[in-house]
């Protein structure tokens, strides 16, 4: 049988794909890609994230299928298993510890009205364009202290590391050179001149007494690119979908959006589930659902298919925006658990704040519909062009 979670079917709607998959066939093997294993239940999914030692992500460039462009050393923290992933990791959870990140809310405030306001003032505009990539990239440029004027660079790098894996993969590679180059001239620069931002923290930081090599360096500042932009910005495009297409969800929302935006951002995380799958390889022989997994073979954990498995929520088709308990998985579970969760969380609740002071009423433009990027790994909008509705 085979699945392929970059289908233009999956993208539009990964749970009319995974839901017959989830019944029917919770361990699932596809013959696409050289061949993968997909677990889709979210009992199956967050026993799988816990255990390294059977589900090991310390395998390079194969967290995502197909693999991305090879190289010989890990993504860090995310290809690397304990206890080396523990070590790392610490070195980077004091800066996205969340009074850390709260610190950061005025100015992602200002940011987010500055973006919707020509938004609002002209009736409507693409908001994956002119408020969700740039939020995004915006928020990363305060945490990483990046010059705002090369946002524009970062964009196009990210957007062709991402797309151009399916599409073009020399050009994919030319992408990655110049995003390693840069990435390269910051840690060169904060050498000469040290501040205390992320990739300056970092050069004085140590692992077991060692300092962190500039491979390493650039390893962290490439993830963060990567990781940081695409999930949040295209949760936000097709949250705003949601809300377009849902009004009296919207009217809900933005009549409290003080009391619900907590609920409500978990909720909309869940229900849209930006990262459906992520790729970990079998450590050994795994015997699941009367299957055997060989050792070696790469095994795709379905989060957005466990958050919607109705044997952990109740209703999983509905978007209930005051849902709890959400055990959602949508960043992930155990170790390796987002680490970028309170920025994403942050940004996605400003950007709730702003359109319901700026911009409340809103649908889909009757002209413009949707437009989606091509991958299906991690799903996201390519334009959302939304205009006023009446109230």
């Amino acid at each position: 049988m085979s699945f392929d979670h970059h289908d233009p079917q999956f993208v539009r709607d990964p749970e009319s794909v995974f839901g017959p998959i989830r019944e029917e066939h919770p361990l699932l093997h596809s013959d696409l890609y050289g061949g993968f294993w997909l677990i889709t239940r979210y009992d199956d999914v967050v026993a799988a994230a816990l255990d390294h030692e059977s589900f090991t992500s310390a395998v390079v460039g194969t967290t995502v299928i197909p693999p991305s462009q090879p190289r010989d050393h890990p993504l860090l923290p995310i290809e690397l298993d304990p206890p080396e992933h523990t070590r790392y990791r610490a070195l980077v959870n004091p800066l996205f510890a969340k009074p850390r990140i709260d610190v950061m809310r005025p100015e992602l405030d200002a940011l987010a009205t500055r973006l919707l306001e020509p938004i609002a003032r002209n009736g409507g505009g693409d908001v994956m364009a002119e408020f969700a990539h740039p939020m995004s990239l915006g928020s990363l440029a305060r945490l990483m202290n990046l010059p705002e004027e090369d946002e524009e660079r970062w964009f196009d790098w990210v957007e062709r590391m991402f797309s151009s894996a399916l599409l073009d993969k020399d050009d994919q590679a030319r992408a990655v050179r110049d995003a390693e180059a840069y990435i390269d001239g910051l840690i060169a620069d904060r050498r000469r001149e040290p501040r205390d931002d992320f990739l300056g923290t970092l050069l004085e930081a140590e692992v077991e007494g060692h300092r962190l090599s500039d491979l390493e360096l650039r390893q962290f500042g490439v993830l963060m690119l990567l990781a940081g932009y695409e999930t949040t910005s295209g949760t936000m495009g097709m949250s705003l979908l949601h809300l377009a297409q849902h009004p009296e969800q919207r009217a809900q929302l933005f009549g409290d959006a003080d009391g619900l935006a907590h609920m409500a951002v978990n909720e909309l995380l869940r229900f849209v589930s930006p990262v459906q799958v992520f790729a970990r390889n079998a450590a050994r022989d795994v015997e699941l659902h009367g299957q055997t997994i060989p050792a070696g073979d790469v095994v795709l954990l379905a989060y957005g298919a466990a958050n919607h498995d109705p044997g952990a929520f109740e209703h999983p088709e509905r978007c209930i925006l005051d849902r709890h308990p959400n055990r959602h998985v949508a960043f992930g579970h155990g170790r390796h658990l987002c680490l970028g969760s309170n920025l994403a969380r942050l940004e996605l609740t400003i950007m709730i704040e702003r359109f319901a002071d700026l911009f409340p009423e809103f649908r889909v433009h009757p002209e413009r519909p949707p437009t989606w990027k091509p991958r299906g790994d991690v799903r996201a909008l390519a334009s959302l062009h939304l205009i006023a509705a009446a109230p």
